[in-house]
């Protein structure tokens, strides 16, 4: 895999979470065989594209983060691992030329764990929900 794997091609805060795109271009390496003659992107992959905007909530939100739990320290980026996915709904087929609209917001927060909910749209249409995203996470002392 030359390309890093990485579902955000932008990412920014906004005032009740985080917000980010990516655009399905057709090369991701897992296109290739799901399906032959018919490419879909994957679910899972879907899922990481939002638990990658929740690493980047966690790692950019630092007053949000310390509000919802975490006092005096930060997020240690090596420490951030996707946990678990409930509440799970997907609703349409996600394809090459789709443009993915990724959102997250926060529920809780408390070290070690994230509970985010988390939604893809493309254009006015839904295309996942998640109602909780469980992130890991270490803190590290401020310096």
């Amino acid at each position: 895999m030359g390309e890093p794997f990485l579902f955000l091609d932008e990412a920014f805060l906004s005032e009740t979470g985080a917000r980010g795109t990516y655009m399905i271009t057709g090369r991701e390496d897992a296109l290739r065989g799901h399906f032959k003659g018919n490419p879909v992107m994957p679910a899972s992959l879907l899922l990481e594209a939002l638990g990658q905007l929740g690493v980047f909530f966690l790692l950019h939100a630092p007053s949000m983060v310390e509000a919802l739990g975490v006092v005096g320290a930060t997020v240690d980026p090596r420490s951030i691992l996707l946990m678990s996915c409930d509440g799970v709904r997907c609703s349409r087929v996600c394809r090459p030329g789709d443009r993915l609209e990724l959102s997250i917001a926060p529920r809780r927060i408390r070290a070690p764990l994230a509970v985010l909910t988390g939604k893809i749209r493309v254009g006015e249409q839904r295309a996942v929900l998640a109602e909780e995203i469980a992130l890991s996470f270490g803190v590290k002392p401020v310096t």
